[in-house]
């Protein structure tokens, strides 16, 4: 009989529910993997009918479970989902993830000091599983368990066109939720765009905020760099999306970004600064040989440490070492 593994997630359709998908659809043939949302199971209930209703037909959409409700292991993609849920399983070995770039996480959830985190939530839990490497390495210290776990986004849908750039053109892009504050967009990258722009107005800007998955390659296309100002992102999946479509970024030192760029072999790491964001951006702008060296070799460089198998393996590590953790 295979091992079965809970997998939560907080909605369908978002960030975490990327990795549910992503671990599933990798390893169903070695252990029986399940679904369900905090959403659907939050103590919180929406007084809104329609969003009930809709909650209702959605649950049969996305929500698989054991029917006896009793897993060998519970996976909480974060790691405060369970004081927020009414809890109707059973598990032998728990995980919470940690998929904020931050010593201890903060967020709407958290706002306490590493002590305070240790008390809450890893006396309660087996492991933990981190979104980048450079945030494993932070939480290994409070628990010897902890383990490396992220999605491949789609390697096989974002491949980089045939389709020669127009030289003529020089465009930043940027993806993501502009709401979010961590990640900069008002504060840091318009602003920094805009600074660029003083010194060559023919730069162009190109975001996009929503949209189908599949659509995106289409994005990536006519961009030439893209920037991320984010202090708190694991990911994020706009670096992974422009990385195999062969669009180096200019980053902070955050989540996979720190782990894949090499300072002026396949992209820029740098400080969560207006000035210096507008500075590399005007660098690429000028020398156009260093832009092309870096777009030829920034999707080689992604798939050499997270490519779909490397990946699938680090879960696959932590499922099994969990599972025969204390045996």
């Amino acid at each position: 009989m295979k091992p079965s593994i809970l997998i939560i997630a907080d909605f369908p359709n978002w960030a975490y529910h990327t990795i549910q998908q992503f671990v599933a659809s990798q390893l169903a043939q070695e252990f029986d993997i399940y679904s369900d949302f905090l959403i659907y199971n939050s103590k919180r209930k929406s007084k809104n009918p329609v969003k009930r209703i809709k909650m209702f037909f959605d649950k049969k959409k996305y929500q698989t479970l054991k029917k006896d409700a009793s897993y060998d292991v519970v996976v909480y993609l974060g790691f405060y989902f369970p004081e927020l849920m009414n809890i109707k399983w059973a598990a032998k070995k728990t995980i919470r993830g940690v998929y904020t770039d931050s010593f201890p996480p903060q967020n709407l959830n958290f706002t306490g000091s590493v002590d305070e985190f240790k008390k809450q939530y890893l006396k309660t839990t087996d492991a933990l599983v981190c979104g980048s490497k450079k945030i494993k390495n932070d939480y290994i210290k409070l628990l010897k368990s902890t383990y490396f776990g992220s999605a491949d986004i789609g390697e096989k849908i974002f491949v980089p066109s045939c389709k020669e750039k127009d030289e003529t053109k020089f465009t930043v892009g940027w993806t993501g939720n502009p709401r979010r504050k961590f990640k900069g967009y008002y504060t840091h990258i318009l602003p920094a765009v805009e600074l660029a722009k003083k010194a060559y107005p023919d730069i162009e800007f190109k975001s996009r905020f929503s949209g189908a998955i599949e659509t995106l390659p289409l994005f990536y296309e006519d961009v030439d760099v893209c920037v991320i100002a984010s202090d708190a992102d694991a990911g994020p999946g706009l670096f992974s999306e422009a990385s195999l479509m062969g669009v180096p970024c200019i980053s902070t030192a955050i989540g996979i970004p720190n782990d894949v760029i090499k300072n002026r072999v396949n992209g820029f790491i740098i400080e969560k600064d207006i000035n210096q964001i507008a500075e590399h951006i005007i660098k690429l702008y000028e020398d156009r040989a260093l832009l092309k060296n870096m777009s030829l070799r920034i999707r080689k460089d992604y798939l050499a440490k997270y490519k779909s198998e490397i990946l699938t393996n680090d879960w696959r590590n932590m499922f099994n070492e969990v599972l025969d953790y204390n045996k």
